[in-house]
């Protein structure tokens, strides 16, 4: 069958967005998805860009996450030139809430580093937190307030992503079940030299693993067992005539992400059930409960939609990204939560892994670590 430069295995967002990089770089791409590229936690996801109001440890991963959102001003910019397409990236602020002052103080307390870090955070009171937001309950004792953090729709982000990668010549084989990664040489000198399918062998320079929750299942993946296993997260689609916020709001078991057209976004459960794709009534009752005790207007809201994805979620909670310890073999997956968010950064790192030789086996979501 044809060589390609690269073989990218998993075509939602990751995938798609490193094929395109790739294939920037004038390299010869193609991406295998066993379904339909974007079918899964890809266009699933809230968006969420929550580079600060997520990050609660002083680490490496804060500055990979805070990296990556700043690359959206540019990519969400580059999209829409491309395609025409508006991926809805809006830097509209997230706001964590408490219900007490000991609740509050513990939430300032854990973000302080940021703020000794230059970043921008402020502490809101009561008074403060309604004036930001004046449908939140009102028995709130106030919040901590990321103005830097945002969103982005994703199944438009994903749309343009793969409109841009097929226009500038990134091949797409959806319905495609890859057996396994074909890896020769001696157990000091392993490559990987292609990946098989149903109908024989795809020869690549380089494959690049980015499969998502079913990562670790590839024959040849080179992840543990359990390394990289399927975390379920429902959410539930709610309509209002007009958006009840205009900020990303965190609460106690969950979060609320409105749109400009009104739709708002609520989630999300963590379950850690398989591959079982349901939508449960406990799964919704604890999301409706948790939204509506967030935003009490949305009890008179249209209920839109229901759905659930599998998030990759790791063992360490950190994505895997780089090199797999086989020649010519790359990571992209074990994501969790933070697929959309990370996707920029994790594209660059794959370009620079692949093209210009760069590897950093420092980086917190190096393989090897």
């Amino acid at each position: 069958m044809r060589a390609y430069d690269v073989v990218v295995v998993g075509g939602g967002l990751i995938g798609s967005l490193s094929a395109l990089a790739l294939a920037d770089a004038g390299l010869r791409v193609l991406v295998l998805e066993r379904a339909v590229p974007g079918a899964e936690a890809s266009s699933a996801a809230a968006g969420i860009l929550a580079g600060q109001s997520e990050s609660k440890v002083d680490n490496a991963m804060f500055g990979l996450a805070i990296e990556s959102r700043e690359r959206y001003v540019a990519l969400s910019a580059m999209l829409r030139e491309r395609t025409g397409i508006d991926v809805g990236f809006r830097r509209c602020g997230a706001v964590d809430v408490a219900e007490s002052e000991a609740a509050l103080a513990a939430i300032e307390a854990t973000f302080a580093f940021q703020r000794t870090k230059g970043h921008n955070v402020a502490r809101l009171g009561p008074q403060e937190l309604r004036e930001l937001e004046p449908r939140l309950a009102h028995s709130f004792a106030g919040g901590v307030y990321f103005a830097d953090d945002g969103q982005v729709d994703p199944p438009s982000l994903f749309t343009a992503v793969a409109q841009a990668a097929e226009r500038t010549g990134v091949s797409f084989r959806s319905g495609c079940t890859v057996r396994s990664i074909r890896i020769q040489g001696s157990a000091e000198d392993r490559v990987a030299v292609g990946v098989e399918v149903e109908d024989g062998l795809i020869e690549a320079g380089h494959v690049v693993l980015a499969a998502g929750a079913w990562s670790a299942l590839v024959p040849g993946a080179q992840i543990a067992a359990g390394a990289v296993k399927p975390a379920r997260g429902q959410i539930v689609e709610l309509a209002l005539r007009t958006p009840p916020l205009d900020r990303v709001v965190f609460g106690r078991g969950g979060y609320v992400v409105p749109r400009s057209d009104g739709r708002v976004l609520c989630g999300s459960t963590l379950e850690f059930v398989g591959f079982e794709k349901e939508v449960t009534a406990a799964g919704v009752a604890k999301i409706l409960a948790m939204a509506t005790g967030l935003v009490p207007s949305l009890g008179e809201a249209k209920v839109q939609r229901m759905w659930s994805s599998f998030r990759p979620f790791s063992s360490d909670g950190s994505a895997l990204v780089g090199d797999a310890g086989v020649a010519r073999l790359t990571l992209a997956t074990g994501h969790h939560r933070s697929g959309i968010l990370l996707a920029p950064a994790t594209a660059e790192r794959v370009r620079q892994h692949i093209v210009e030789g760069r590897l950093d086996p420092s980086e917190p979501w190096a393989p090897s670590r």
